[in-house]
């Protein structure tokens, strides 16, 4: 029992340590270095809109991309002397690949989309359930090529305003066979400068609309 006494003794005789008080919140952030953070943040985001993914993201195209560039081109049915036979079924994809040779000695205007951009052609070529009826004609202005890291074509869209057709590379899935956005299209294609049709883009839209109420 003396012992026990002893202990209790020097304990009541030892100091007492102050105990630390946990602060009630958190120091808050200086204003300044808050916003230089979120510019920061912002710039980055900004640098990576301007590049299209090259990570495939989506059913089509079936490998990934690197780059998405359009093209305007013309024709052989676009120097057809007044009076003369027009041909119709022009097509730079044959035998699911692109005829580059033509395609170069065609070109009159290329341009690469940005990440957006793509997004919004894949939009109005895959993701509609709208259904545009095609004319018997094909006369396709423009293309957009799909491009992998090593600069193969890994895949394309072909795109007739006058005709409302589109061809692609690889074949699109049978329930979006007719089922385009042409006036979403166009809008796009004007944006990047390779609109080539003798109408405006407001003068096609308002002829899509018309078309839509048969």
């Amino acid at each position: 029992m003396e012992n026990i006494s002893a202990i209790m003794d020097i304990r009541r005789m030892a100091p007492q340590l102050p105990m630390k008080m946990k602060p009630n919140r958190k120091p808050r952030m200086v204003p300044l270095l808050r916003a230089l953070a979120m510019l920061a943040i912002l710039l980055t985001a900004g640098r990576a809109a301007d590049k299209p993914s090259p990570v495939h993201q989506g059913l089509w195209p079936e490998k990934p991309y690197a780059k998405v560039i359009g093209y305007r081109f013309k024709v052989p049915s676009d120097e057809v002397r007044e009076g003369d036979a027009v041909p119709s079924g022009f097509s730079l994809l044959r035998e699911s690949r692109v005829d580059s040779k033509q395609l170069a000695e065609l070109t009159e205007k290329s341009v690469e989309l940005t990440k957006l951009q793509v997004g919004q052609l894949l939009n109005a070529t895959f993701r509609t359930t709208h259904r545009t009826e095609p004319a018997a004609c094909y006369d396709p202005h423009h293309i957009f090529l799909f491009y992998a890291d090593d600069g193969s074509v890994v895949g394309a869209i072909e795109v007739c305003f006058g005709c409302t057709g589109i061809s692609t590379m690889p074949g699109a899935p049978k329930r979006q066979w007719d089922r385009h956005d042409f006036v979403a299209l166009a809008h796009l294609t004007d944006a990047l400068g390779l609109w080539r049709e003798f109408r405006t883009v407001a003068q096609y839209e308002a002829l899509q609309k018309e078309r839509d109420k048969r």
